[in-house]
């Protein structure tokens, strides 16, 4: 598989030919401020920026499915575009903006103004364990 996928994350089940398996997608909003206390997230993803983990879901995949399927799909939760939205918005989250990332296995990938970029020359600042919450962004807790 191209999908930097960890086997930790993955259920097999063999139709025919072909291997299907489940995905876990996990949504992180970018929490970064300037001096001030705006919010630069929407500028655009950049290294160093502080992320938490606010949703996660689940998504059947094969070997020729696009990592950007699930960042799509993402997007279409985090905008009231899917059935999991009611879900997401439950938890009285903010809506899936530039900025914000989407992690599949091991593949981080940044919503863009227009599509999504791979995050490959670093790891992002993921600060679920440590944030306590603010308006729009909770943090997931399993």
């Amino acid at each position: 598989m191209t999908l930097y996928i960890s086997a930790a994350k993955l259920t097999h089940q063999k139709e025919g030919d072909v291997v299907n398996v489940t995905v876990t997608v996990e949504v992180f909003h970018n929490v970064s401020k300037d001096a001030a206390g705006r919010p630069l997230g929407f500028d655009g993803y950049q290294q160093g920026h502080p992320v938490v983990k606010v949703f996660e879901f689940s998504m059947e995949a094969n070997e020729g499915t696009e990592p950007v399927r699930f960042a799509e799909t993402a997007f279409q939760i985090g905008n009231e575009l899917h059935e999991l939205s009611t879900d997401y918005y439950r938890r009285r989250l903010r809506s899936l903006s530039v900025g914000d990332l989407v992690k599949i296995g091991l593949l981080w990938l940044s919503c863009e103004p227009v599509g999504w970029q791979p995050i490959t020359d670093h790891t992002p600042n993921d600060i679920t364990a440590t944030h306590q919450g603010e308006h729009g962004t909770q943090p997931w807790r399993s």
